[in-house]
């Protein structure tokens, strides 16, 4: 069972957030994004009650975290898209974009075909919660927001989207001695 668990984080705990996720058993991958959210986080358990309990009981605790939403994955067949060579689910990867979309009653898995056939697509998951999908564009933002206007929003069924776009992130040095040069 997969799930993606979207995190908001305090200011400057980000680096402190990270390298916490990273020591969890049942993450996959944790980056930081920029968008509603500030970290994006693959989690997957034998079930959606282990990943929520890793949530509720880890995650929650973890210094910085200021609050969670999880999106449990709809298995495929579930949708009727199962099988060999069907969708995979998006990895979590830097400098890529995470296109969430709301489809019509019906339509995910019409849209969850089209997309996996699409070379710019890296992964495709249907999702429980506020989004029907989710579309790993593995491409920066300005490779990937000319796809995501020109190639998904125009499917059939697409109601709307919104994009997590994953950055290589490094906390910043600390300037201590601003003066030190004039000395």
């Amino acid at each position: 069972m997969d799930a993606y668990v979207y995190l908001a984080v305090a200011p400057g705990s980000m680096s402190q957030v990270l390298n916490g996720l990273a020591s969890k058993s049942q993450v996959r991958r944790a980056i930081a994004v920029v968008g509603e959210w500030d970290v994006l986080m693959h989690a997957e358990g034998p079930d959606l009650a282990t990943i929520a309990t890793q949530v509720l009981s880890e995650i929650h605790l973890e210094p910085g975290v200021l609050r969670t939403k999880t999106a449990p994955v709809v298995p495929p067949d579930r949708v009727g898209i199962g099988g060999w060579g069907g969708p995979q689910a998006p990895s979590i990867v830097g400098d890529a974009c995470y296109v969430h979309i709301k489809a019509q009653a019906g339509a995910a898995s019409g849209i969850a075909e089209r997309l996996d056939e699409m070379d710019d697509v890296a992964g495709v998951a249907v999702l429980g919660g506020n989004f029907d999908l989710m579309v790993c564009v593995a491409q920066p933002w300005e490779i990937a927001s000319g796809v995501i206007l020109d190639e998904i929003q125009p499917l059939p069924g697409v109601v709307s989207t919104e994009t997590l776009v994953s950055i290589y992130y490094e906390e910043p040095d600390e300037d201590r001695d601003q003066f030190s040069a004039w000395t």
